[in-house]
């Protein structure tokens, strides 16, 4: 037996062992607090939500530095939350998208307060005022439609109270963090609440380019959110929330993977320069809703609704083999660096219609109707320019699609749920969902010459007018879900499910075979679940499930060689992933908590050969996917004391461990393997008796050692390949009060 093997059975043996050893202790003070989530489109306790899921309350969010989906990868099973130049890449299960831009779909879907937020750009915006955030693993194409193949992420605020309320908090840490929230909940009259909450997130960045310009990775952004609630009649409830803000800095940038083998710290962060500064300018302003009634006391309706409007320009720079005389890139490298000016605005609009029973019965129902539309109007304008004058004015054309692009996806969907007995229950659920892709435009590809708008040569940083990149695709899907799960003894329940994910076929800009726009057909997986959820006791609980994926269709991403520029291009591989989950949470005694997570996962591609940009083939067959390492195991322990003048002393202490993945780029055929790793953390927090004043200590990433996320290409710089990593070390100080 392989010695990686003997680790996974040991973790999973001693997981076990823990929690058979856990059923005869029965602290007496109480046990796990209940969350109820709406997974599933309908209020119900997370312990009996036959889904693989983890909830984080708002206050988890807080204590665990949580401030956006790219800190999820630490404290959720199976998920790997990175950055590409389009935002942010959420990847569950080895599921998730490679084309994240405005052309491709989420394999993930992604919500707040209901309303879908469409692009991964608009998926980093900072948590604040949230009561919790929920991760649904496995497809979930039934109720959540055609971009969850992969799962779920959904986002929800807090709501305004019909009591006074207000809170203040402050963080400052290394890195020149400052942090602030501010919130005020104000009773208008007996029926209408207000609330008002603002955030502002600010932080140097920790990857320092070897030319001494500004660092990268760098947070500067603002967000305000004003909500309502009226309480119309008895059974009828308004909800009517914007939120507003700017996402500023230099952004995010790769480093070479030489550096990761450093070893930890600034040596690990080293990033090439380049003459042209990153920026980030972006803003947004949504408006979204949600009614809640029901009819004689039988059905209960809602309906979601909002308009959602992003506005982005970011300029970033990268190096395009500055060394002539190195020889390992494909012949269409030159030496130049790299620069790209993007303008984009974003317009969705979403709307939900749902009805379901208002009171518990043998037979549960949810049924409904979605609609999306999503618009993008862009320029994402990549510039060359020779290394010896790396200006603006020497600048020539790599690529400009500078288009109009239409996502909309509508759907109708129903979920049955019957109790068979009161132990047993049996659910189905069909969803038709409708999809369609437009795009209209140009796509200028390579030096040209070509022309501006104004029909005379186009220089930088002006859009050129390229050869038409007009093209549309159609298609429509049934997806289904059939689930039984059956409650073994008391809170404690069995579950089997099979269930189909679905994603959107698209097209390609330009196929260099055909000369023009190409189609691919869409995403398809069935999923294959059994599980276990239950409280052995009141202090116990625990959750295993264990997955079998046939993906029968993955659509993955590469580039190709156009005109001596890459452009991105889709193929359809097909993949088995399948593996087991493990979470347990243990109140040991009234003051300790023990939190204990085993996940074990493999994936391969099936037959899917392939070329590259230099015009070789790869064979993908029996390869990995990318960010599914083999075996992951948390830990925490949280231990609380009460000190003579009543207030609390908390500390929690908790490390992850990782065994190695690799990320691959499809245009090269090249593999890079991220090395096991662990990441440690610790917070100390000290709360008054009336838990109105907070100090929390906390440190993060003790090793100060990052990892390869997302990102990577191969030949990236002169000397190898590049890709995003993860934050290193943090450590600070918050304060928080409220009344």
């Amino acid at each position: 037996m392989k010695s990686r093997d003997k680790s996974v059975l040991l973790a999973t043996a001693s997981l076990l062992a823990f929690s058979f050893a856990a059923h005869a202790a029965d602290p007496s003070d109480g046990g796990l607090p209940e969350v109820i989530v709406t997974a599933e489109k309908q209020s119900e306790a997370a312990s009996k939500t036959p889904v693989a899921l983890t909830v984080m309350s708002g206050d988890d969010l807080q204590n665990k530095g949580v401030v956006s989906i790219l800190n999820l990868s630490d404290y959720t099973p199976s998920v790997n939350v990175s950055q590409d130049g389009f935002g942010f890449n959420i990847n569950i299960r080895g599921v998730t998208t490679t084309d994240s831009t405005s052309k491709g779909t989420p394999g993930i879907a992604f919500t707040i307060d209901g309303i879908t937020i469409a692009r991964p750009i608009e998926e980093g915006l900072a948590f604040f005022d949230v009561s919790r955030v929920e991760v649904l693993r496995g497809p979930q194409g039934t109720l959540y439609g055609a971009a969850s193949t992969g799962g779920a992420i959904n986002i929800i605020t807090n709501k305004p109270e019909d009591k006074f309320g207000a809170s203040a908090a402050v963080e400052y840490g290394n890195y020149d963090t400052r942090r602030g929230d501010l919130m005020v909940n104000v009773p208008i009259t007996d029926t209408l609440s207000v609330r008002a909450a603002g955030n502002f997130n600010l932080r140097d960045g920790y990857v320092d380019p070897n030319d001494g310009s500004t660092p990268r990775d760098d947070q500067n952004n603002q967000s305000g959110r004003v909500s309502a609630r009226w309480k119309a009649t008895d059974t009828t409830v308004v909800d009517i929330t914007y939120t507003g803000g700017h996402v500023g800095g230099v952004g995010a940038a790769e480093v070479p993977t030489d550096s990761l083998a450093a070893g930890s710290g600034a040596a690990q962060r080293q990033a090439i320069g380049n003459p042209f500064p990153g920026k980030i300018d972006d803003s947004f302003s949504n408006v979204n809703g949600e009614v809640n009634t029901s009819f004689f006391d039988l059905v209960h309706a809602t309906v979601d609704g909002g308009h959602l409007e992003f506005h982005a320009h970011e300029q970033s720079s990268f190096l395009n083999n500055p060394d002539a005389n190195y020889g390992g890139p494909p012949a269409f490298f030159t030496p130049e660096y790299g620069w790209r000016d993007y303008h984009g605005d974003f317009d969705t609009d979403d709307v939900e219609v749902r009805l379901s029973n208002e009171q518990k019965s043998a037979l549960q129902w949810v049924v409904g109707f979605s609609w999306i539309r999503d618009t993008i109007s862009e320029s994402d304008h990549n510039w060359d320019t020779p290394v010896a004058t790396p200006i603006e004015a020497d600048s020539s054309n790599a690529i400009d699609p500078l288009d109009h692009t239409v996502h909309t996806n509508k759907g109708v969907y129903g979920q049955l749920t019957y109790n068979l007995t009161d132990a047993w229950r049996v659910t189905g659920g069909l969803r038709w969902s409708s999809d369609s892709l437009t795009r209209t435009g140009t796509f200028a590809a390579g030096p040209g010459p070509w022309l501006n708008a104004q029909g005379t040569t186009c220089i930088a940083p002006e859009n050129c007018i390229g050869t038409p990149d007009n093209a549309d695709e159609k298609g429509s899907k049934l997806t289904y879900r059939g689930e039984t799960d059956y409650e073994i003894l008391p809170n404690q329940m069995i579950y089997a499910s099979i269930a189909t994910g679905y994603k959107a076929g698209g097209f390609n800009d330009f196929n260099p075979l055909t000369g023009g726009p190409s189609t691919y057909q869409p995403e398809s997986l069935t999923a294959y679940e059994v599980g276990y959820k239950g409280r052995p006791v009141p202090t116990l609980e625990i959750d295993s499930d264990g997955f079998y994926y046939d993906y029968s269709a993955d659509q993955i991403s590469g580039t190709e060689n156009v005109a001596g520029s890459l452009v991105l291009f889709t193929r359809i591989a097909p993949a088995k992933i399948y593996g087991w989950e493990n979470e347990a949470h243990y109140k040991v005694t009234p003051d300790d908590l023990i939190d204990l997570s085993v996940d074990l996962e493999k994936s391969k591609f099936g037959t899917f050969i392939t070329g590259t940009t230099s015009g070789a083939t790869v064979d993908y067959t029996g390869d990995s996917l990318d960010k599914t390492p083999t075996m992951v195991i948390s830990g925490g322990w949280t231990h609380d004391w009460t000190l003579a003048n009543g207030a609390d002393l908390n500390l929690h202490a908790g490390t992850k461990f990782s065994t190695s993945y690799i990320l691959t780029d499809f245009a090269t055929g090249e593999h890079y393997t991220q090395k096991a790793f662990t990441r440690s953390d610790g917070e100390l927090g000290y709360y008054t008796q009336d838990g109105r004043i907070s100090i929390q200590l906390y440190a993060r990433n003790l090793e100060d050692k990052v990892q390869a996320t997302g990102g990577y290409s191969y030949y990236a710089y002169a000397n190898g390949s590049m890709a995003f990593i993860s934050e290193p070390r943090t450590f600070g100080i918050r304060v928080g009060a409220k009344y």
